[in-house]
Parts: structure tokens; C-alpha cells; sequence
């Protein structure tokens, strides 16, 4: 039997096993920095940046789910972000995946969302069956885009134009 239910602080070592599990099969598995107490702070603190829940299969972790709401400012209307979804490697084929997506499906239909968007690698051919079967579609003309470390650093540093003008006048010809 499955089950999927809210995902609790207790289930944040779990929860960083698979994020830790979805990088190695992602073919990054240096990439991972987040810790237990990153999750803990963003999940389950005084201002939650994530909502997570857990499948479970027989009354085992089989998988989970990770998202957050987005904007649509064309829409006017918060959407469903997924940001991971995992399954197990002994329990995929048996759709887990497919109902932790339904599930999300569910949450975005009873909070308004008019849709539920998620990204996939490339390469990723099982997963990309998976959305396809289910009737999502792949936005080919956009690109993602990404600063961070020492990049985003430095564009923060930059003083803009409407910044300079508005913390130090740029001088005006005389005349």
C-alpha cells in the first residue's frame, strides 16, 4: 500500500539521504551542500521556504517530493514549483513517482494554482517518459539561468544607474 503524507522535521535525515541520492544519480554528487539543519530552518522553521512530503510503500520510505510556490506575473496567479522528486531505485517502475506527482497536482488544484512546473535533465530519458505519459510538456524555447558563487557575488556589488542616481546625483552640465 502507498502513502504519501507532509513530511516532518524528523524526516529530514531521511529527506537528505535522497536529495543526496538524486545528485549521484544526476551525475553531481559533490554538489550537495545543503545539511539537516539547512532543511530543518527552511522547512519546518518560523518562515518555511519549502513544503515536502514523503511516500511511503508498505510503511517504508519509498521516495518524496520537495516544491515551493512560484509567480507568474503573465498569469497573475502563485504556481507549484517542484524542485525534487525521487524514488527509490527498488521501488521506481511502480508509480510512486507518477502518484507523488498527482498528488502535487492535487495541492496545486486546491490552492489555485493554475500549474505545476518542474525542470529535467536532458539525458534524463525514464523521467522525461514519465511527464510526457502523463500529458506535461517541455518548454524548449527557455533556458535556465544561473548565478551564484563569486558571479553573484559581484553583480550584487554593482552599483546600477538608478542606484548611483539615487544615492549620488550624476552631475548635470553647467550652462
Amino acid at each position: 500500500m502507498l502513502t504519501i503524507r507532509p513530511a516532518t522535521p524528523s524526516d529530514v535525515p531521511q529527506i537528505l539521504t535522497y536529495i543526496r541520492e538524486l545528485a549521484l544519480y544526476e551525475r553531481e554528487p559533490d554538489a550537495v551542500l545543503a545539511t539537516e539543519a539547512d532543511l530543518l530552518r527552511d522547512g519546518f522553521g518560523p518562515t518555511p521556504r519549502f513544503t515536502a512530503v514523503i511516500a511511503e510503500f508498505e510503511g517504508q520510505p519509498a521516495g518524496f517530493a520537495l516544491y515551493f510556490t512560484s509567480y507568474s506575473t503573465w498569469l497573475g496567479h502563485h504556481g507549484i514549483r517542484l524542485e525534487d522528486l525521487y524514488v527509490t531505485p527498488a521501488r521506481r517502475g511502480q508509480g510512486i513517482g507518477k502518484a507523488l506527482l498527482a498528488h502535487l497536482a492535487r495541492v496545486a488544484i486546491e490552492q489555485g494554482c493554475p500549474r505545476l512546473e518542474w525542470d529535467v535533465l536532458t539525458w534524463n530519458a525514464p523521467a522525461i517518459a514519465v511527464y510526457e505519459a502523463i500529458g506535461a510538456t517541455t518548454q524548449e524555447e527557455w533556458r535556465i539561468m544561473r548565478l551564484s558563487g563569486e558571479v553573484l557575488t559581484r553583480l550584487a556589488s554593482t552599483v546600477t544607474l538608478s542606484e548611483r542616481t539615487a544615492t549620488s546625483p550624476i552631475p548635470r552640465p553647467q550652462g
